[in-house]
């Protein structure tokens, strides 16, 4: 495998970055795998300081290009004005102001040819919700098993069909799908609060709420999946309206996988990329090239949707570190990054499923600072510590870690688990400080989450399998829930939330009589409404108010007599104010 240069080396003496930031460039010097249509990143140095940038292909020759400057004056990425070409080795002399030029190479890769997406179009209508006044919507159901009034709040899901996938096993992803997926918000009591339904192929990943130039904002991940267990597709962020203020794409030619969308406090974007390639693996023929999956973590200034880092785990991290092998895996995904977590002073945090392992990488650098769990651990694992195939690793403010351990795909324990680890830098140890499981034997095949919550307590979602869970510190278990079987959730998260839609509620009108009607109304995504208000007429011009009900779940019933054929649904607030009116209904 190719080996990286740290560019603290190239940076060194007279290249040392000024005292504010690190200069830190992309792609990083070495990498055997860059995109044709990849741009030169030059991140934490005023962009009036760069005076060019030479890129040269030798196969292509030389690219001209534009210089275009990141948002806030942290630096700007040259954009050749055409594509580098696949195999070729190309050098980079990027010159600044005040500096000895910094002079590079990489290699671009040889891609695969694209791969299809999953298209499932089976239908369980009766591990669905189905509702009067919006027959359009058709979420799962959800059972709590086990409720609290402590949880409270939203909790945020994607539901989307449970894979089921490994690193032991050749076969593709097999799925039995419930519904659509999509964005969406439940209760305490399981009831639904908002459920934005995509259209097949597209499914949806990661809704949480972040915050976005200085105001909270929900985002979340949405696209096609291929048979590989990776997303082609974007992130989305939204206000608390869920008015869409933004999309990203990933930047250099990639689409946006998955398995994380974390914005950072800069207003960048921090998210996973799947890459096929074509590569010679050690072992093969010489000549002979084999379909391998590199892992990507790119980072884009969302405001002007240019790269500002991007780290490969091919060429950083050894293929032999790898659970997986091309034996025992068609795709060969030798890493499956599934979590980023931007950390201080320029580090981030990635776990990489197929490696069992968790790393600090310097973005300056590209160097891995230290490695958690899997074949070349830095740390000594305690009883109980070791891991596998984990997901969603978190640090928190006092450095432990958190995690959704897995422990299957294939198993290697009878269930998975939620799993804090203190870290010992000096002594180079690692012990468990909590784990927490489902009664039973719970064992997820993929995917999960642990949320810490404010206070203390744990939020657990059990990815594959269709449970989520909230335990106090302690681990008593305090709330359980799931989807249907054969559903699942990527992550799930719980959070504070208070909404007001921009549109407006929905109404339905059924005749059970020769005078009596019941009206259903629900409103998708509002949080505030207290109570409902019929109101009733000959026509639309002639609504008045004839009967009020508490509100009962996203869709309540109100029972009316008399000869109105026309209907509207008014939403209270507690207080009786009007939020809003449906548009008028008939029942003839």
């Amino acid at each position: 495998m190719p080996r990286l240069i740290p560019l603290a080396i190239l940076f060194a003496g007279a290249l040392a970055p000024p005292a504010s930031a690190k200069l830190t460039i992309s792609p990083a010097p070495g990498t055997p795998d860059a995109s044709p249509q990849t741009q030169i990143s030059i991140l934490g140095i005023a962009p009036s300081r760069i005076a060019s940038v030479s890129v040269t292909g030798a196969t292509s020759g030389a690219h001209p290009g534009e210089l275009r400057r990141y948002s806030g004056g942290r630096g700007a990425s040259f954009v050749p004005a055409q594509p580098l070409t696949e195999d070729e080795h190309v050098d980079v002399v990027v010159s600044i102001r005040g500096r000895s030029p910094v002079r590079f190479s990489f290699t671009v890769a040889h891609f695969a040819g694209p791969l299809p997406l999953l298209n499932p179009t089976g239908r369980q209508p009766d591990k669905q919700q189905h509702f009067v006044s919006r027959p359009d919507l058709i979420p799962p159901r959800i059972a709590v098993r086990k409720s609290s009034p402590k949880v409270t709040g939203g909790i945020f899901l994607t539901p989307l069909p449970s894979p089921t996938v490994h690193p032991g096993s050749n076969n593709t992803v097999t799925i039995n799908p419930v519904g659509p997926g999509g964005p969406m918000i439940i209760d305490g009591r399981g009831e639904l609060v908002w459920f934005q339904q995509l259209e097949l192929p597209d499914v949806a990943a990661n809704l949480r709420i972040q915050r976005f130039a200085g105001k909270r904002v929900l985002t979340w991940w949405q696209g096609g999946v291929t048979p590989f267990a990776f997303g082609l597709g974007e992130g989305v962020i939204a206000d608390t309206s869920y008015r869409t203020l933004r999309t990203v794409k990933a930047g250099n030619g990639y689409p946006m996988d998955l398995h994380e969308f974390e914005l950072t406090a800069e207003g960048d974007a921090l998210f996973t990329i799947y890459s096929p390639i074509m590569v010679h693996l050690p072992g093969t023929p010489e000549g002979q090239l084999s379909l391998m999956m590199d892992a990507i973590v790119q980072q884009v200034d969302v405001r002007t949707g240019l790269v500002v880092w991007e780290w490969h785990g091919y060429g950083h991290i050894p293929l032999s570190q790898s659970y997986a092998t091309p034996q025992n895996s068609i795709s060969y995904d030798a890493y499956h990054f599934n979590s980023i977590q931007s950390l201080a002073n320029g580090h981030v945090l990635v776990s990489a499923r197929d490696t069992s392992a968790i790393y600090d990488v310097d973005q300056a650098s590209g160097r891995i600072v230290w490695t958690l769990g899997g074949r070349a651990s830095t740390f000594r694992l305690g009883r109980g510590a070791r891991f596998w195939l984990q997901h969603d690793a978190r640090m928190l403010p006092n450095g432990q870690i958190t995690m959704f351990d897995d422990e299957a795909g294939p198993p290697r324990k009878a269930a998975s688990r939620g799993l804090i680890l203190a870290l010992d830098h000096r002594r180079r140890t690692a012990r468990v400080v909590r784990q927490y499981k489902r009664s039973g034997s719970t064992s997820a095949q993929s995917e999960g989450s642990l949320q810490k919550l404010p206070g203390g307590n744990v939020f657990l979602g059990w990815g594959a399998e269709p449970f989520f869970s909230e335990f106090t510190a302690g681990g008593r278990l305090l709330f359980d829930a799931s989807l249907p079987e054969d559903d699942g959730s990527y992550r799930i998260l719980r959070f504070p939330w208070s909404a007001t839609p921009r549109t407006r509620p929905d109404a339905a009108a059924r005749r059970t009589g020769p005078s009596s009607v019941s009206v259903y109304a629900s409103w998708n995504g509002a949080t505030t409404v207290a109570r409902w208000q019929v109101l009733a007429g000959s026509d639309a011009a002639s609504l008045a108010p004839v009967a009020t009900a508490t509100r009962s779940g996203f869709e309540t019933r109100i029972d009316v007599s008399g000869a109105a054929t026309t209907f509207a649904a008014r939403a209270l607030s507690a207080r009786g104010r009007t939020l809003a009116t449906s548009p008028p209904v008939s029942a003839p």
